[in-house]
C-alpha cells in the first residue's frame, strides 16, 4: 500500500441513480396505500428508499400506476404518498401481472459502474459553518458547527469519441435520438465513485446532476470538456460484492487542427479560439432538520460563450455593431469519428478589439445562444 495517495492511482466512475424492480410478486392494497412484496425484495434488489419518488406501471387498475412518493418501506411493503406528500387512494388488486416500479436517486443493487476519462476532478463536500455568538469571560469563540452541505465540484477531460456521451447527456437534459441531441428537461442524477487504488478507499457521491458543461477548443491543442457537478452528499462507500466495473473507451482525443468551423452559414477558417458552455442554473436546495441537500433543484438552460478571430474584414465585427443574428457550427473530427456542436441562433453580445502592437488584430466576441423554436444547442455525433 501507498505512503500516500497519488493523483495517478484515482480511478472515477458513475452509475445512474436509478433502481428498477421487475416483478409478478407485488400487489396494491387500499387500506394504508401499500404496495406489498410477497417476494420482500423492496429493499434488497429495489434499493427503494424513504422520500424517493418512484414510478409504478403493470397494474391493471390506473389507480395503482403512476408516481408516488416512499413514506415508509420495508422488504415486503412500501406506503405511498403522492409526490407532494398527500394522501393516495390505492385500488385493491393481487399479485400475478408483471409490475415495474422504478425509483430515481437510488443506486442499483448491483451497479454497473462506467468510468470516466478524466484529466483533473475536483468533487468535494461545501459546508456552511455555524459559529456561535455567545459573550463569555474567556473572549474567545467556541468551535463552529457544521451546518447544511452539498457537493461540487468539476470534471474536466479531453474530448474523445463515445466517452463521455452519458455525461453530455445529462448537461443538456435531452437524449441520443438517431445521433442527435438537443437540450431537454430529463433530469437525471448519477453516483460518482472515486477510487483511490492505491490506499484502498473508496469515496461516493450521491445525488449528482451536471450542473453546467463548458466546451474548448484553443487553438492547435485538444479540445476539451468540463463538466460541473452539483451533488447531494459525500461518504465513504464499500462497492457491493455484486458490483462490475466498464471498461473506458480507447478512442484518441480530437484536436483542434482537425475540423471546422462555420458561421452564418459560411465556413470560417481564420478564427483562433471557441468556447461554449451550457448553464441549466441549478442550485442546492436545503430544508430543515436536514444537513444533507434535499434536492438539487433544475434551472433554465443557458448557452453562451466567446470565440476569437483575426480582424480579417468587416463582416464579424459588423454583426457586433448591428447586433445581427447569426449561427455557430463546429465540428471536432478524430478519424472516422466526429461531433458536430450546432449554436442555432446566436447574437454576438460584446467584442473586444484592441490594437497593441505591430501584430495581428485579434477581437474576442462574447456570444449568446438562444432558444430558435427546437433547441438553443444541438450535437450531432457520427
Amino acid at each position: 500500500m501507498s505512503c500516500f495517495a497519488n493523483g495517478s492511482a484515482v480511478q472515477l466512475f458513475y452509475v445512474r441513480e436509478l433502481s428498477t424492480l421487475a416483478a409478478t410478486t407485488i400487489s396494491a392494497d387500499e387500506t394504508g396505500s401499500t404496495f406489498a412484496d410477497s417476494a420482500n425484495s423492496f429493499i434488497t434488489s429495489g434499493k427503494f428508499a424513504v422520500g424517493h419518488i418512484i414510478e409504478v406501471s403493470g397494474f391493471a387498475e390506473e389507480e395503482n400506476n403512476g408516481k408516488f412518493k416512499i413514506a415508509t418501506v420495508a422488504a415486503g411493503a412500501i406506503t405511498v404518498t403522492d409526490v407532494n406528500g398527500n394522501a393516495v387512494t390505492l385500488v385493491d388488486e393481487v399479485a400475478g401481472d408483471p409490475i415495474t416500479i422504478t425509483q430515481e436517486g437510488g443506486i442499483p443493487a448491483n451497479p454497473l459502474f462506467k468510468p470516466i476519462r478524466f484529466v483533473s476532478e475536483g468533487l468535494t463536500p461545501n459546508v456552511t459553518q455555524i459559529e456561535s455568538q455567545e459573550i463569555n469571560p474567556s473572549r474567545q469563540r467556541p468551535p463552529s458547527r457544521g451546518g447544511n452541505y452539498s457537493v461540487a465540484g468539476e470534471i474536466a477531460g479531453e474530448m474523445s469519441f463515445a466517452s463521455h456521451d452519458d455525461l453530455i447527456e445529462a448537461a443538456l437534459q435531452g437524449t441520443w435520438t438517431t445521433d442527435v441531441l438537443v437540450v431537454g428537461s430529463i433530469d437525471r442524477t448519477f453516483a460518482v465513485l472515486e477510487r483511490h487504488t492505491d490506499i484502498g478507499v473508496d469515496y461516493i457521491y450521491r445525488g449528482c446532476k451536471v450542473g453546467s458543461m463548458a466546451l474548448a477548443a484553443p487553438l492547435g491543442e485538444k479540445a476539451g470538456i468540463t463538466f460541473n457537478m452539483l451533488g447531494k452528499s459525500a461518504a465513504e462507500y464499500t462497492v457491493p460484492v455484486g458490483a462490475t466495473f466498464g471498461t473506458a473507451t480507447t478512442s484518441d482525443m480530437m484536436v483542434t487542427t482537425n475540423g471546422s468551423f462555420t458561421e452564418g452559414g459560411d465556413p470560417i477558417a481564420y478564427a483562433t479560439e471557441w468556447n461554449a458552455t451550457i448553464d441549466n442554473g441549478m442550485e442546492a436546495s436545503f430544508a430543515l432538520f436536514n444537513r444533507e441537500a434535499y434536492c438539487i433543484s433544475n434551472g433554465v438552460a443557458v448557452v453562451n460563450g466567446t470565440m476569437n478571430a483575426y480582424l480579417k474584414d468587416g463582416a464579424l465585427w459588423a454583426k457586433v455593431l448591428n447586433e445581427a443574428e447569426t449561427s455557430h457550427i463546429i465540428v471536432l473530427e478524430e478519424g472516422a469519428d466526429s461531433y458536430t456542436i450546432e449554436i442555432p441562433k446566436v447574437r454576438y453580445t460584446q467584442g473586444q478589439k484592441q490594437v497593441a502592437g505591430p501584430g495581428a488584430v485579434i477581437p474576442q466576441y462574447t456570444w449568446s445562444g438562444g432558444y430558435d423554436g427546437t433547441t438553443s444547442m444541438r450535437i450531432t455525433r457520427s
